[in-house]
């Protein structure tokens, strides 16, 4: 898609930058979540067949790349007030924008989820999607079967509350300064909350209802807020620096090196699934692995925006790739039914390349094309009037 019909797609962000390398960044992040819930490969297949299978296992390191994002993008705004006013710590229309981009398209993910419960009478997904509605699921345990990606959203509510508190508490620092001390609590006190309170006996994820319970465990504040605390860190110094930023183009290496190292640990975490079985055995090393190599790519790869005419951030703003990232939230909410139906109803591939297809790339289609109708016609419309509305008070 040309630059012009996608800016037609874009929602221009409070502070007047867009960048489109993100955009692509996000494409990248989604379209790892993705593939890691539909696609496979045959373990016995040869080495490109393996080192495939091991990408898509370790496919939910999307799920940090969105999460350094946020941490830029949301934060960039205050630094940037923050840089004109060393007391700045609000946002204008902040908590506005924040739940029209991500309440609306999550409630009908919800009033869909529980369309079936009207003809098939069983009324237990109704009694989830209250919960997620309502808020309830941040506290008690709902199955993976009907929430599987919601979780994420309890992490991203939680650093949207606490990012403007932080601001508050370091109020009259100049942004560097704020950087490095949002950056260093976000950074240690989730590190030292799983460690002091790794939940005794849960080392060992026998099936799929123990594996769900740690998964909950592991996601309560403040666990997982560190993937954040990278993005907040870039934010700060690339504000920081200002007109110096163009001086130091050659940063842009930096994100070549955060795409490396993205690929070696992607493969590098499918081969210590199968080697060392932490999907089913988790280990201290292993989730602060986790934490800490898709967060530090994630970070890098923000240098791209150091030069926006390096090679990296050329891949990275192709124009199809751009389009997947701008309706990456919706699909990342609607993916999941289309692919659990076709994974239920359609039986092994056995090496058929067409059942394969069937099975695993026939729901992501349809899913993705679903998703960027419900953009267009549902979510792209309410961001905007939101945005409006609140450029006319201010």
């Amino acid at each position: 898609m040309s630059a012009p019909k996608l800016k037609r797609w874009e929602i221009l962000p409070s502070t007047g930058s867009h960048f489109d390398v993100l955009d692509g960044l996000r494409g990248v992040a989604i379209l790892l979540v993705v593939s890691y819930h539909a696609l496979y490969t045959n373990p016995a297949g040869g080495l490109l067949s393996r080192l495939a299978g091991d990408v898509f296992t370790a496919g939910w390191m999307g799920v940090p790349i969105f999460f350094v994002l946020s941490g830029f993008l949301i934060s960039y705004p205050f630094f940037k007030g923050r840089a004109g006013d060393p007391g700045f710590w609000w946002q204008h229309g902040y908590g506005w924008r924040r739940a029209a981009k991500i309440i609306p398209p999550f409630y009908l993910s919800l009033l869909i989820s529980i369309l079936p419960c009207f003809w098939t009478h069983d009324w237990t997904n109704l009694d989830y999607a209250w919960k997620w509605a309502t808020g309830v699921a941040n506290f008690v345990q709902t199955p993976t079967t009907f929430s599987p990606f919601y979780w994420s959203l309890i992490i991203e509510s939680q650093f949207y509350i606490v990012l403007p508190l932080l601001f508050l508490l370091c109020r009259r620092l100049d942004p560097a300064r704020t950087a490095l001390v949002i950056f260093g609590a976000l950074f240690f006190i989730p590190l030292l909350a799983r460690q002091l309170t790794w939940p005794a006996g849960m080392n060992v994820w026998p099936d799929e209802t123990t594996a769900a319970t740690c998964g909950f465990w592991f996601a309560r504040f403040p666990c997982q807020l560190d993937y954040f605390a990278y993005g907040i860190l870039f934010a700060g110094v690339y504000v920081a620096l200002g007109a110096a930023r163009e001086q130091l183009r050659a940063l842009a290496a930096f994100g070549l090196a955060g795409l490396a190292l993205m690929a070696a640990t992607l493969v590098l975490w499918g081969m210590w699934t199968v080697e060392f079985g932490i999907r089913a055995q988790a280990t201290r090393w292993s989730v602060e692995i986790s934490h800490f190599l898709p967060a530090l790519a994630a970070m890098l790869m923000l240098f791209f925006l150091f030069d926006r005419d390096s090679l990296g951030s050329r891949i990275l703003s192709l124009g199809w790739l751009r389009f997947i990232g701008i309706v990456s939230y919706e699909w990342f909410l609607f993916h999941g039914p289309f692919v659990r139906w076709f994974h239920d109803h359609f039986g092994a591939s056995h090496g058929n390349a067409f059942a394969y297809a069937e099975r695993t790339i026939l729901p992501l289609i349809l899913s993705f094309g679903v998703s960027v109708l419900i953009y267009r016609y549902f979510s792209s419309p309410i961001l905007h009037r939101v945005r409006d509305r609140l450029q006319q008070k201010s």
